[in-house]
């Protein structure tokens, strides 16, 4: 499995995703780790920090959790339930996913995106396998 989350940091780094976010990632059973630091762009109209940031830090976590748990194939979003508890203007922000339990198929992953152990963001996002073998995924092998 070390190899496979090897895989899936090395695809995340040259992400789009992580070209906006410049993030650092560790993978391992069921959990995700991503640190990223925000820049000027980032910030809207009240100094803080726009949502759409936040938003893709929490989903790229989540996503790499439940893909953690699946070696064959691509696990996608089939729902992802947010609740953004206070804005920030922090520069370091870190997001932690984990895996809490498969139920019909559904992989439910936990994402909390804290600055200086404070939660920003709290969200619940539920995967499932697609068809997508991830030896076809770009970046992937």
């Amino acid at each position: 499995m070390k190899e496979h989350y090897k895989k899936l940091e090395r695809m995340f780094s040259k992400s789009t995703v992580n070209k906006t976010l410049q993030a650092k990632i560790k993978i391992n059973q069921g959990t995700s780790e991503l640190n990223f630091s925000t820049n000027a762009s980032m910030h809207n109209e009240t100094k803080s920090i726009h949502n759409a940031y936040l938003f893709m830090a929490i989903e790229s976590a989540a996503f790499l959790a439940a893909n953690s748990l699946v070696e064959d194939v691509l696990v996608l979003a089939k729902s992802f339930e947010t609740n953004y508890l206070r804005s920030t203007i922090n520069k370091k922000l870190n997001v932690n996913a984990k895996f809490i339990e498969k139920s019909m198929g559904n992989y439910v992953i936990l994402v909390e995106l804290t600055e200086n152990k404070n939660v920003i963001v709290r969200a619940k996002g539920v995967f499932r396998r697609s068809k997508n073998s991830l030896e076809n995924i770009k970046n992937y092998s």
